[in-house]
């Protein structure tokens, strides 16, 4: 709005200002050039020619009873007068230049239009990215808390030590939005430290293992594990990208068949691979899976929920970690997304002594 009554004023400003100053502009040089044919008829012997009149040379005005005129060049303009006896006069002189007040203020108005133009674009487009980093702070809350809190409506009534691990989740996460608020709507960076992956990915399918039971008839997911995988990263992130993965392939590949989550050590890195025989997807959506809000077309016409950032946070924070995450097709059907992340030893010989590597999970899944 602003802009806009800025840009009112301005339009009107030209459009009456601006002809009113050419009138006064032309006025002035008129007048230097009478002043100039005033002295000519005073002091004839200052002109330059002496006879009759040229042809070209307009009548402009009187001098009393002496008419004279101008013929006016890019540089030299030339001045003439008829003197009482007949004769006429011209005087050769430097062309009174002329302020072009319609340039100035035609090609000033419109660098100032475009200015305030860009201003205002710029005004909206950080609204809109303030607007949509509140949007994901929101949603990105509530895609962290929903999990958990759906682990502890299932782990009421069980194991009171599963129940405390699952609080203990929960105030990790609640820190990690103060933290959030605290930077400026920033992730905190990762605190890294040695932990088992298997027994993270264990505790972490024991949230969804009941509905997962519900959908296998009573069989478990195959969780293995090929040798030592002990991770240095942040645990609580990696948590929370096996709980996403978990969610995802309950929600959209379980319904079509089994799923696996095979781990490995190879290269400094640990990998888990879950392993699904869903739906899958086509390369553009593998292309796209980590895009922030995007969602297949499959998946919005099966109407289950979701705001499409839960795979594009998840790969952020294995990014943040040193490690990747990663989907690829599975033949002949479903999907594999792979998690990757530093292994300890690679991190142990600059890190200093080796700890030992705590088991997260209390129990197998």
């Amino acid at each position: 709005m602003p802009t806009v009554a800025l840009l009112c004023i301005g339009v009107h400003f030209v459009a009456t200002r601006v002809p009113r100053l050419e009138r006064n502009e032309a006025r002035r040089v008129s007048l230097a050039y009478r002043a100039i044919a005033e002295y000519l008829a005073a002091h004839p012997e200052t002109a330059d020619y002496s006879g009759a009149r040229k042809v070209g040379w307009q009548h402009a005005n009187r001098i009393g009873e002496i008419p004279w005129g101008r013929v006016e060049g890019d540089e030299t303009s030339v001045v003439w007068c008829r003197l009482a006896d007949g004769r006429y006069v011209s005087k050769t002189v430097e062309t009174v230049e002329r302020f072009n007040f319609r340039l100035v203020f035609y090609g000033g108005g419109g660098v100032v239009a475009a200015i305030l133009v860009l201003l205002t674009a710029f005004g909206v487009g950080m609204l809109a990215r303030l607007l949509r980093e509140r949007d994901d702070f929101l949603a990105a809350t509530a895609h962290d808390l929903t999990t958990p809190l759906v682990g502890m409506r299932y782990a009421i009534g069980r194991d009171e030590e599963e129940v405390r691990r699952l609080n203990e989740r929960m105030i990790r996460l609640v820190d990690n939005v103060k933290d959030f608020l605290k930077l400026g709507g920033r992730r905190r960076p990762p605190k890294p430290a040695a932990f088992d992956l298997a027994a993270a990915c264990r505790e972490a399918y024991a949230i969804f293992r009941e509905d997962y039971l519900d959908l296998f008839d009573g069989r478990d997911v195959e969780i293995s594990a090929d040798g030592d995988c002990t991770a240095f990263a942040d645990e609580t992130m990696a948590v929370q990208i096996l709980w996403n993965l978990f969610g995802n392939d309950l929600k959209y590949a379980a319904p079509y068949g089994k799923v696996a989550v095979r781990l490995s050590a190879a290269g400094g890195m640990v990998r888990a691979a879950f392993v699904d025989e869903g739906q899958g997807m086509t390369k553009r959506q593998m292309k796209r899976a980590f895009d922030r809000y995007y969602r297949a077309k499959t998946v919005m016409e099966s109407g289950k929920g979701g705001f499409g950032i839960g795979l594009c946070t998840a790969r952020e924070f294995a990014l943040a970690m040193g490690g990747d995450l990663v989907v690829e097709g599975n033949a002949p059907k479903g999907c594999v997304f792979t998690l990757s992340l530093p292994a300890w030893p690679r991190r142990a010989e600059a890190a200093g002594p080796e700890p030992e590597p705590q088991d997260v999970s209390g129990k197998e899944g």
